[in-house]
């Protein structure tokens, strides 16, 4: 028997147990202010940004990114048909980077709501740098509630199972995400924890990951899409 199949017990009672905390949690984030732009009639611009995994690229060959295929689902499922969808990520960016081009990538489309990820390539730095990475994504949402841009952050979805490694700082990156988005009250997508629990809860590992193992391909961008769009319209 595989390893993934001797642990899938066991993670899929962690997967229900973290499904039970984010419902608990749901009250307390910053998705009712998203809704709201969801249920108006007025017609939305929506800038996604951040790092790698955003700009998708070579990950997702020809196929769509995960705000690609949220632009779809807006448009033709939800018929918001004059909302508008920027991608502005960029590989390999860092909370200081984005920083930096703050308003070059997102603050000059005057967006109703921006999508964010990143930690990824911060997470390199190790526990040096993770005090650091909370300070500047602390600094990222003070510059956007200057604006009426209402944020969305998201947590780096986990890697492929063999290539989970104790070695990666990551884990602890996207920990401090989630403090941030709690003490913060701002609207998170724990890919993180989704990735694990629909892991759990599959029969056979799927296949959302580019070579390497590290990155989510054309399907892994699905997935990210689905979480996004059940997030913000199961309650809508």
């Amino acid at each position: 028997m595989s390893s993934f199949r001797r642990s899938t017990d066991q993670r899929r009672l962690i997967a229900i147990q973290q499904a039970q905390l984010r419902e608990q949690a749901a009250a307390e984030t910053g998705f009712d202010r998203v809704r709201k732009i969801l249920e108006s009639t007025r017609p939305a611009t929506w800038v996604f940004s951040g790092d790698t995994i955003v700009q998708g690229g070579s990950q997702t060959g020809a196929g769509r990114t995960f705000s690609e295929h949220f632009a779809d689902h807006a448009r033709n499922k939800l018929r918001r048909l004059l909302d508008v969808v920027i991608n502005t990520g960029v590989p390999n960016s860092r909370c200081e980077n984005f920083l930096k081009t703050i308003d070059w990538r997102v603050t000059r489309f005057e967006p109703e709501v921006a999508v964010l990820m990143l930690g990824s390539t911060d997470a390199a730095a190790g526990p040096a740098g993770r005090e650091r990475f909370r300070d500047q994504l602390n600094d990222i949402i003070e510059s956007l509630a200057a604006t009426e841009t209402k944020l969305i952050l998201q947590t780096p979805p986990t890697s492929r199972p063999d290539r989970w490694t104790d070695e990666s700082d990551l884990p602890e990156y996207v920990e401090i995400i989630r403090e941030v988005s709690k003490d913060r009250r701002i609207a998170l997508i724990d890919h993180w924890a989704l990735f694990e629990e629909r892991l759990a809860l599959a029969d056979t590992e799927p296949d959302w990951w580019a070579a390497g193992g590290q990155l989510p391909n054309v399907r892994g961008h699905v997935e990210l899409a689905r979480q996004l769009v059940e997030a913000l319209v199961s309650k809508s």
